[in-house]
């Protein structure tokens, strides 16, 4: 009677633990992949299991409305989502408005007058 008993028991111990974290990993991926599926929003470009690429219109429950292509739009199930390409920009507060960028980015310098531009020379000015 040798130690073939106390190997077998840590091969056996080594298995188990083993299968434990291969099957916690598998439950972290499957619990984060569900809270992508529950997170997406209007105006998130998705993929599809089936590799389709959209642009999500509407969302219903387990229903999840892609527009395809321009004014091409289908209904797929929300397990069917396989990643978020690009998440839904978050809607914009007034509070954290630009002042002055209403119609795209404020390229000035801080503190230059919005009013100051001379359109006799072509509103270039040298500091």
């Amino acid at each position: 009677m040798g130690g073939g008993g106390g190997s077998q028991l840590i091969f056996l111990l080594l298995m188990v633990a083993l299968l434990v974290f291969m099957f916690s990993r598998t439950r972290k991926q499957q619990r984060a992949q569900v809270e992508m599926q529950n997170s997406v929003g209007p105006g998130a470009e998705v993929m599809t299991t089936s590799g389709t690429y959209g642009t999500v219109v509407d969302v219903d429950g387990d229903t999840v409305v892609l527009e395809i292509a321009p004014g091409v739009r289908t209904r797929w199930a929300r397990r069917a989502v396989a990643r978020v390409v690009t998440p839904a920009l978050a809607p914009v507060s007034p509070a954290d408005a630009v002042p002055g960028a209403e119609g795209g980015l404020d390229l000035r310098k801080p503190g230059q007058d919005p009013a100051g531009d001379d359109p006799a020379d072509g509103g270039a000015h040298r500091a």
